[in-house]
């Protein structure tokens, strides 16, 4: 995630034009530490929950979720990663388990439909199943 945010942030994508979010409190209290250190206000930085109603260019959802229990908590119902995916104007990035997330209602759907950003190399594109 430091890598993606350096480029963003490199390649002229504005602080606050970007969102940092995560279903899970304790994954967004190290979101926090890190938003400090790329200088993004604390209002860029929480659960998906507490971005309902804002929006922003980027957005970088991460997963987590130390638990089966809690991963299968987050994919329960369509509405967490519809509100984390409709906070994002231009961009959406997702980092989490590819393999685990994928066999999780809903988020099979996001895994299909969205490729792999390498850093520093092309994307893959949607549909390739990488």
């Amino acid at each position: 995630m430091r890598d993606l945010l350096r480029a963003l942030l490199r390649s002229g994508v504005p602080a606050a034009e970007i969102f940092l979010i995560s279903p899970f409190r304790d994954v967004v209290q190290e979101l926090e530490r890190i938003g400090r250190t790329f200088r993004l206000h604390s209002n860029r930085v929480g659960t998906v929950h507490t971005t309902q109603g804002k929006e922003a260019q980027v957005v970088i959802l991460v997963l987590g979720g130390g638990t089966s229990s809690a991963r299968n908590w987050a994919a329960e119902k369509p509405n967490l990663l519809n509100v984390a995916a409709s906070r994002a104007k231009a961009r959406l990035y997702v980092i989490g388990d590819r393999a685990d997330w994928s066999r999780r209602p809903y988020f099979d759907v996001l895994v299909r439909d969205l490729g792999i950003a390498n850093i520093g190399a092309e994307p893959t594109p949607p549909g390739s199943g990488r």
